[in-house]
Parts: structure tokens; C-alpha cells; sequence
């Protein structure tokens, strides 16, 4: 089976082929939010790297989010407007879902973690999305001190207080790891079904800062 995986819903851009469980090539960016401009080329570039062509996928995947409301949209519109041409089914996954999956240490407590603005963070609460505040989410997990590692660019932005409140290893992970990638969502889409293109919906979380003004 051949899958086109794009992830692109924070800062970092990544895309990935992967054939029979097997990643042949990603590509990954960290280099702001170019996602607009340089999506469609790299899909036709990696593409072409493979020596695949577009009709040869099987299946294509994409990140639905949270995170970046520019990234998600645009990754979901290219993906979907591919699985519509090409008649191919569409596996989504939720951002949260794709850094859980990137790391899993036997005995550590991981928990993926995304920056919400506002002194928030989205987490998952059995296996729900939700948004709480940075001090209730060092609150939940204040038992696993100094057993916990926080996946995501909540590391980033709210080093300081988890590092203070879970201990210093809770943002140990090297920054390569904080990141969602394409080639994990490839192989996680392997084992998952496909859907049509339109039964996927990207998930904002909430409305983004436009759109409560004009409210």
C-alpha cells in the first residue's frame, strides 16, 4: 500500500510516502508558516522522488488539528482535493493523536501537549481534545513530578512553569521531538480506514482571534 501523508498544523511542515509499513522519503521544514507557498510543490517533488505518480496512491492522510488555523486549512483542502480527483480514501488524525504516537517509554508518563495561546494548552482527556490552562495542566499531572515527558510546542512556550512544576525532565525531550510528523501519520494510516473525502473535517478547537473581534 502506498500512502501520502502531509502534516502541517503548527510551525513545522512535514511530508511523507510510505510503502507496505516502510517510509521511502519525508521531508520536514521547521521554517515558520510557508505552508501556503510551498505545499503543492513538495507534494509534486517527493512525488517524483519516489518515482511514484499521483494516480500510484493508495490512501492519502493528513492532520486535522489543533494548532495553526492557516497550516490546517490548507493542508486539508490540498488532501482533499487529491482523494476527490484520484477517487482515494482520506485517513485523518487528530495532531495530539500523531506526537503520542512518536514517543512511548516504558515507565515514563508522555503527554502530548499544544500551545492554545492565552496561557493554554490543548491535551487529551480520555482520548477528548480539550483546553485548559497551563496552571490546571501542571495541576493534573503534578503526581508524575519528575516522571513525565511533555510532547509538543507547549515545551516551548511554557518551559519555564512545567519545568518548575513537573521538574526539569518534563522538557528534556530534544527539539526534534516536539514536533508532529508526516511519517509517523503515514504509518499510523496503515493500520487505520480510509474515509471519503468528505467525511473529514479539520478540528480548530476554538474560533481564532479574527473571528472573535468581528463577534
Amino acid at each position: 500500500m502506498k500512502i501520502l501523508a502531509v502534516e502541517s498544523s503548527g510551525a513545522t511542515l512535514s511530508i511523507a510516502v510510505s510503502e507496505n509499513s516502510d517510509i521511502v522519503i519525508e521531508y520536514f521544514y521547521n521554517a515558520g508558516k510557508i505552508h501556503s507557498d510551498v505545499l503543492v510543490p513538495l507534494i509534486e517533488k517527493i512525488i517524483k522522488d519516489a518515482k511514484w505518480e499521483l494516480k500510484d496512491i493508495d490512501k492519502f492522510a493528513v492532520s486535522c488539528g489543533p494548532g495553526s488555523f492557516t497550516g490546517i486549512r490548507i493542508a486539508m483542502a490540498t488532501i482533499k482535493t487529491l482523494a476527490q480527483a484520484l477517487n482515494k480514501p482520506v485517513v485523518s488524525v487528530d495532531t495530539l493523536e500523531i506526537l503520542r504516537a512518536q514517543l512511548n517509554i516504558k515507565g515514563i508518563k508522555t503527554v502530548p501537549a499544544i500551545d492554545a495561546l492565552r496561557n493554554e494548552v490543548y491535551m487529551k482527556e480520555k482520548n477528548n481534545i480539550v483546553i485548559v490552562p497551563i496552571e490546571l495542566f501542571v495541576k493534573k499531572l503534578k503526581k508524575y513530578k519528575n516522571n513525565v515527558l511533555i510532547i509538543g510546542n507547549a515545551v516551548n512556550v511554557y518551559n519555564k512553569i512545567l519545568s518548575k512544576e513537573l521538574g526539569k525532565f518534563s522538557v528534556s525531550l530534544q527539539v526534534s521531538l516536539l514536533f508532529p510528523k508526516a511519517q509517523t501519520l503515514a504509518l499510523m494510516a496503515e493500520k487505520m480506514e480510509g474515509l471519503s473525502y468528505k467525511d473529514i473535517e479539520p478540528f480548530y478547537g476554538r474560533k481564532s482571534w479574527a473571528e472573535e473581534k468581528q463577534k
